[in-house]
């Protein structure tokens, strides 16, 4: 829900998109018109910011120009359909232009995108994730702000890069009077805090991590706001900052500052993409994919998930509790069969503890099966069946990653090669299992 407009500063009116901690902050900037709109909330907040608009500049009103502090769907998610609307331009840094198509880049890649969007994305059919993008796609009313600082519609005002949450992000001063919009570069609730989420403690916060493109730059873009010397932080998330705002942000600049490596460290070891080549009998996945597995089951249950995934279910050998495992159900000369990338897997246990029997599922099918343990020998050539799953050519980029990630092989494995780590990777052939005859 979107609360009412209202004044923090003379011509500056706060629009909060929501009653949480996390709700974005839009600014409608004028005491009249001209006036211009600074960010634009979710997609679905096109209605109240024109309602908020109105209210405050009369019905029917447009503003001169909308400008954005950086393209994050928080921040830009109703910017196209205003834009359209009102047939206004919505103007960001040169650097952020490459975003505006709503599509995932590798070269500018936040951690949250690395971690789940783009995995997720990639499990959607093609027709799905054509839409998704095409939603968030604004490279129809995006244009480039002009070098020098110049804010269309907005004299009295100046852009300032602030690159670090995004490559392109900047912040919005109007000198006269120390009115800083910081967007993300700075909040004054903590993002990067559980408590802070939940309680929505006011405090001055850097930009939240899981969302920040490159960390170092944005801690020196929140010295350079603190440069600044403002009197009212008026941030993207949080209520505004009036009192104290130039020290305040001087320390927080000096806090974030300061060397956080064994935080990191825990961190990356957390979220690090799984690489179970190795000698140890088993290699958990990291902690963070093994929370999120239920994502995966989701996706599977609903069939977004590729056609060759399917859910393993069979018992705890412990528990008793049925356990569920997504894995890739390989076809190989006629045949099916299951590969426990981890070695000596939980998974892989509790199936021989169940005596094979096991139950595979995707979407409704459920299909009950007898799994039978492949001997090493005959394992090689179904490893190898893996890396060329889906069609594969022998030197495709992809044999060369997998065989580097799962099975600790450089380049294209031989068949030596294969065979000595075959050992390691119990495989299963897959068979219906025969209904009961009475």
């Amino acid at each position: 829900m979107i609360t009412g407009p209202h004044r923090i500063a003379p011509g500056v009116h706060l629009l909060r998109a929501g009653r949480t901690a996390v709700a974005p902050n839009v600014y409608l900037l004028g005491s009249g018109t001209p006036w211009v709109l600074v960010d634009a909330a979710w997609a679905g907040s096109a209605e109240a910011v024109t309602a908020a608009a109105e209210s405050l500049f009369g019905r029917g009103t447009t503003p001169a120009a909308i400008v954005l502090t950086h393209i994050h769907p928080d921040h830009c998610g109703a910017a196209g359909a205003l834009a359209r609307t009102w047939r206004v331009p919505a103007y960001v840094h040169p650097a952020e232009l490459p975003m505006a198509a709503g599509r995932y880049l590798p070269e500018y890649p936040m951690p949250l995108d690395r971690w789940l969007v783009a995995p997720l994305m990639r499990l959607l059919p093609r027709r799905t994730r054509a839409r998704i993008e095409q939603a968030g796609d604004i490279t129809d009313v995006v244009r480039p702000l002009e070098p020098g600082g110049g804010v269309p519609g907005l004299p009295d005002w100046q852009w300032v890069h602030t690159p670090g949450h995004t490559p392109g992000h900047v912040a919005y001063l109007r000198r006269s009077d120390g009115v800083l919009i910081t967007g993300d570069a700075a909040a004054t609730v903590d993002l990067n805090s559980v408590t802070g989420v939940l309680t929505g403690r006011q405090r001055p916060a850097g930009p939240p991590r899981y969302t920040t493109w490159n960390w170092p730059a944005a801690v020196r873009s929140v010295a350079a706001l603190a440069a600044l010397e403002p009197r009212i932080l008026a941030p993207g998330h949080g209520l505004p900052l009036t009192t104290g705002t130039a020290g305040a942000l001087h320390h927080l600049a000096r806090q974030l500052d300061r060397p956080r490596a064994g935080r990191l460290r825990r961190l990356r070891t957390a979220v690090a993409a799984p690489r179970y080549g190795g000698a140890g009998p088993y290699r958990p996945p990291p902690p963070l994919y093994a929370r999120l597995q239920w994502i995966g089951h989701a996706l599977t249950r609903l069939r977004l998930s590729p056609r060759s995934v399917v859910t393993l279910e069979v018992p705890g050998r412990r528990s008793g509790v049925v356990r569920r495992t997504n894995l890739v159900l390989l076809d190989h000369d006629g045949e099916q069969y299951l590969l426990s990338l981890a070695g000596q897997s939980q998974w892989a246990r509790n199936v021989r503890a169940a005596g094979g029997h096991a139950v595979l599922a995707r979407g409704r099918r459920r299909r009950a099966v007898t799994l039978v343990e492949v001997p090493v020998p005959a394992r090689a050539d179904i490893v190898r069946a893996y890396l060329l799953r889906g069609g594969r050519q022998p030197g495709h980029r992809k044999i060369a990653r997998e065989a580097d990630m799962y099975f600790g092989l450089t380049g294209e494995p031989t068949p030596a090669e294969l065979a000595a780590v075959a050992p390691r990777y119990p495989v299963f052939h897959v068979t219906d299992t025969a209904p009961h005859q009475p």
